[in-house]
């Protein structure tokens, strides 16, 4: 993407012929090749869309509406001079897939608790390794508690202090975004950014549950 200086031109949007398109974003100008959007609509695309579609109402439901949950998202975001909420969905959208076994699924597969540990791959996450975590989330809504990391690297190596139910929901959150007086173990649902894997064979969104 590149940027540019004009001393005529202040802001200039659109397309010039069929070849660059201009635009603004957060106040500053920049210019791309043009190409013909394609919409085919594909079971890919709509299980996508509808995974967007359920972050923004994440963060909506759980961010938006409290300003010292919005105010912590926007502090996290700060440094990279994006919006909180770009970051929110920035990071729900990258760290939603989790692998076990070597194989992409949607659920977490819990196959020992005797020492309530779950070893889980985070999927092309954005969220950094020391920051990103799991939290489970009762059916009804109500978080419980935030895993414990055991090391960082390329696996999250996890404990949790309550043994995830079968009925238990598992979110992604960002440990770090902390508002008023919580610390990073606090389990509360504005941390979490998601918790569904868009299945791209059917175009419907799977939840991260226990099983």
């Amino acid at each position: 993407m590149a940027t540019w200086k004009s001393p005529i031109f202040s802001d200039i949007r659109n397309k010039l012929g069929d070849n660059v398109v201009f635009s603004m974003w957060k106040g500053r100008p920049y210019m791309r090749s043009y190409v013909k959007p394609s919409n085919p609509n594909s079971l890919a695309q709509q299980a996508n869309r509808l995974q967007m579609a359920a972050i923004v109402a994440l963060y909506q439901a759980n961010v938006k509406g409290t300003a010292i949950n919005a105010a912590a998202w926007d502090a996290e975001a700060l440094s990279s001079l994006i919006s909180g909420y770009n970051l929110f969905t920035k990071y729900g959208r990258t760290g939603s897939q989790v692998e076990v076994g070597g194989l992409k699924q949607p659920s977490i597969v819990i196959t020992s608790l005797a020492h309530g540990s779950l070893d889980i791959e985070l999927v092309a996450s954005a969220i950094p390794s020391d920051r990103i975590s799991l939290m489970t989330v009762t059916a009804a809504g109500v978080p419980i508690v935030i895993s414990t990391k055991r090391g960082l690297g390329h696996y999250l190596h996890t404990d949790f202090a309550t043994a995830p139910a079968a009925t238990d929901l598992i979110y992604v959150v960002d440990t770090q975004v902390l508002a008023g007086a919580d610390i990073e173990t606090t389990a509360k649902l504005y941390k979490a950014v998601n918790h569904w894997v868009p299945n791209e064979t059917t175009g419907a969104l799977t939840p991260m549950v226990c099983t």
